[in-house]
């Protein structure tokens, strides 16, 4: 007889295949009957249904954890391909996801660390202050007076994965299902690379680690520092530290907005383009900020990439050609960047069109408002009907899928924030080595 999984747990594959299966059929008809409904005129009726059924598509995903919570992670991060009610529900699974009861963590953690809770902690708090897909964290106390977050992957996530992976068809056939016009076989294959690095605590605790270093005394930029005592292979124990989340900070003046948003930017810029080494899962989950925004503490380095010196070198000179508005110096680096094989200008240039929009959404230097295109602004609007032809021409170099990633998902906090800089003017700082132009710039040069 086969061992039913236990209560709470993630589930064994066929009923994790089975519920996947069941989520993506079910969001489907929902999405069908939408339109139908919208067809006949009654559209504030297909929309009550569409958000009624993306919300359910969500906290089902979330509750499955694993595979299928970061499947809704990264669809919320999509564009037109993603219908705008399925987009906003499952951009909830970034910053909150339903917990796992402290009685079924607490046996790993005493496996991890070879040790009773309370030997290893004078206090650890058993109400979680965030979950996610892979694991929870916990706030706690050492010994010696220390507060820690305490990072625990759930006890089955591991198997859970392992049995998403076997059922890879089954995961093609969902995102067709809940997202027919995205690239499915693309989607997963990203999929399986993040989940599996993110998987690997050891290999986060040696990134966090050295991006701590990397960013020790930095005047607004802070990444806390791992305690390696109390941490292993399914626990990551790192200095704990206060502050808001990104929903709370939607809710500070916009001046301290706008200081927050000009950080996110220098860090992830300086990131790529300084130091060639970036966190490639930038959603708002992962910062903290302080009311005033003269902080933003960096955590969860669970997919970390580094981009090879060449193409490093070679993806600089092309943003530098972008923000320069240097139409030959683009596509020359274009070409040997591998964004769009050679041929005729007229199926180079919407390429070139849409690669500017999509890395360089804001329009030249100047302070503005970050703009919005990452946030419901469908690219087939933005575009037009050039729009078709850069979808048939563009191709994404293997080493800039995370990196592309990362600045997606940069772009649409920074007009959630709704902040405002000269954005043009701080991005030549990264790519063309120019002087600093605010004081923030000013404060990390001197550093």
């Amino acid at each position: 007889m086969s061992r039913l999984p236990r209560r709470g747990g993630l589930g064994g594959r066929l009923s994790r295949a089975a519920r996947l299966g069941a989520l993506s059929a079910r969001t489907a008809t929902g999405w069908l009957a939408g339109a139908a409904i919208e067809g006949i005129g009654r559209s504030a009726a297909a929309e009550r249904l569409r958000r009624g059924t993306a919300a359910k598509a969500a906290e089902r995903l979330g509750r499955l954890k694993g595979f299928a919570m970061k499947l809704g992670q990264v669809l919320s991060f999509a564009l037109d391909e993603v219908p705008v009610e399925l987009r906003e529900a499952f951009a909830a699974l970034q910053t909150s996801a339903p917990p796992r009861p402290f009685a079924e963590l607490a046996p790993a953690i005493e496996r991890a660390l070879r040790r009773p809770v309370n030997d290893a902690f004078a206090r650890l708090d058993p109400v979680p202050i965030a979950a996610a897909s892979i694991g929870q964290v916990h706030r706690g106390l050492l010994h010696d007076g220390t507060e820690v977050a305490v990072k625990v992957q759930y006890p089955d996530v591991a198997a859970a994965v392992r049995a998403d992976l076997r059922n890879v068809a089954l995961v093609v056939r969902s995102i067709r299902l809940l997202a027919p016009r995205v690239d499915a076989e693309r989607v997963a294959g990203e999929l399986r690379e993040r989940i599996l690095d993110e998987l690997d605590y050891a290999a986060e605790a040696r990134h966090q680690t050295s991006f701590a270093a990397r960013f020790e005394g930095h005047p607004f930029i802070s990444v806390p520092p791992v305690v390696p005592s109390h941490s292993a292979a399914e626990v990551l124990t790192s200095r704990y530290v206060d502050g808001l989340r990104f929903q709370d900070a939607l809710r500070c003046p916009e001046e301290a907005r706008s200081r927050q948003g000009e950080i996110l930017f220098r860090f992830a810029y300086g990131c790529i383009f300084g130091w060639g080494t970036f966190d490639a899962d930038p959603h708002p989950g992962n910062y903290l900020f302080d009311r005033q925004g003269s902080c933003v503490t960096f955590v969860d380095f669970g997919c970390v990439k580094k981009l090879p010196a060449p193409v490093l070198r070679e993806w600089r000179a092309f943003v530098r050609a972008l923000l320069d508005a240097d139409r030959a110096g683009s596509r020359k680096h274009a070409l040997s960047l591998g964004f769009v094989d050679a041929g005729p200008e007229r199926r180079v240039d919407p390429v070139l069109d849409a690669l500017r929009k999509l890395y360089l959404p804001f329009g030249g230097d100047g302070r503005q408002r970050f703009p919005s295109l990452w946030s419901g602004v469908s690219l087939a609007d933005v575009f037009g009907e050039r729009f078709a032809d850069a979808r048939r021409s563009l191709r994404v170099p293997k080493d800039l899928v995370f990196a592309s990633r990362t600045l997606a998902g940069l772009s649409m906090v920074l007009s959630r924030l709704g902040a405002i800089a000269d954005w043009g003017r701080i991005a030549r700082e990264y790519v063309s080595g120019a002087p600093p132009s605010t004081p923030l710039g000013a404060a990390e040069r001197a550093w």
